[in-house]
């Protein structure tokens, strides 16, 4: 997700963490954080306030929460676009294969990209199974089999009769 969306959900959650607190939730550098902190005080997203001479204070304000709402909203629309676009790209795929395909294998790490496109094989009504390894492959009957990655390289992977589609390479 976004990095200001990523600041501006730590102040709001605790509006007592340092810049260096900020970094280490976000994963952004120090420097970074500050930018885009000194960035949101000019836009008036956070309001500073020093508590000592050396502390200070970063409240989300007003302005501040609407906008994390309206990145928040972005990001949604975004991801569905996407998921959408995978489902439709996928049933492409499957189309424009000369003999009809009843199983595909989803051969990637089990993450996100594999439980949409499992939610996609759902939806066209396609038997589907899962491998994480080259392994995993070994002695799979490539009739009517179509294997699916979403990993850079994996398309090259040759296997017996198998064809192997890199769904990003579509997207």
């Amino acid at each position: 997700m976004d990095s200001h969306y990523a600041v501006l959900d730590c102040l709001q959650r605790n509006d007592k963490l340092t810049q260096r607190d900020i970094a280490r939730y976000t994963g952004l550098s120090v420097g970074g954080v500050n930018l885009l902190l000194k960035k949101m005080v000019r836009k008036g997203l956070v309001k500073l306030e020093k508590v000592n001479g050396r502390s200070l204070r970063y409240i989300l304000t007003p302005q501040g929460m609407a906008e994390k709402t309206r990145l928040a909203y972005q990001y949604m629309q975004s991801t569905y676009r996407q998921i959408v676009k995978t489902g439709r790209v996928l049933a492409e795929v499957v189309a424009e294969r000369p003999e009809p395909v009843e199983r595909i294998i989803f051969y990637g790490p089990r993450d996100e990209v594999l439980e949409i496109l499992k939610i996609a094989a759902g939806n066209l009504h396609i038997k589907h199974a899962t491998a994480s390894c080259a392994a995993d492959l070994a002695g799979i009957d490539g009739r009517n089999t179509l294997v699916i990655t979403w990993q850079a390289g994996e398309e090259y992977v040759v296997l017996q009769g198998i064809e192997v589609v890199n769904i990003i390479d579509r997207l």
